[in-house]
C-alpha cells in the first residue's frame, strides 16, 4: 500500500506514513469527526481576539491556514476579519 499524500510505500497496518507523517487511510478504517479537524473553537476564538487588537496575527495565520484543507474555511473567515481590522486600525491611526 502507498501513502496517498507522498507516495511512499507503507505497511498495511500503519497508522501514519513514515515519509510525511500524515494519517494513512487503511481499507476498512473509519474516520471520525474528532481528531485533527483543523483549528478548535478555542483556537479560533483566540486568533480572532488577537486579530482584533493586532491584525497581522490574522493575516499570518489566515494565509498559513489557507494552505491546509482542514483549516481553509476558518482561515478565510480569519483573513476577512484581519483585512477589516487592518482598515479600521488604519482609519483610527490616520484619523479618518
Amino acid at each position: 500500500m502507498y501513502c496517498r499524500f507522498c507516495g511512499k510505500e507503507v505497511k498495511e497496518k500503519a497508522i501514519v506514513c513514515t515519509g510525511c507523517g500524515r494519517p494513512v487511510d487503511t481499507p476498512g478504517s473509519v474516520r471520525t469527526g474528532g481528531g485533527n479537524a483543523g483549528w478548535s473553537i478555542s483556537t479560533m476564538l483566540a486568533l480572532v481576539l488577537a486579530t482584533v487588537f493586532f491584525p497581522p496575527v490574522g493575516l499570518v495565520f489566515g494565509v498559513k491556514g489557507m494552505l491546509d484543507e482542514e483549516t481553509k474555511a476558518k482561515a478565510s473567515v480569519l483573513l476577512t476579519i484581519a483585512v477589516f481590522m487592518t482598515l479600521m486600525w488604519a482609519a483610527l491611526i490616520l484619523g479618518l
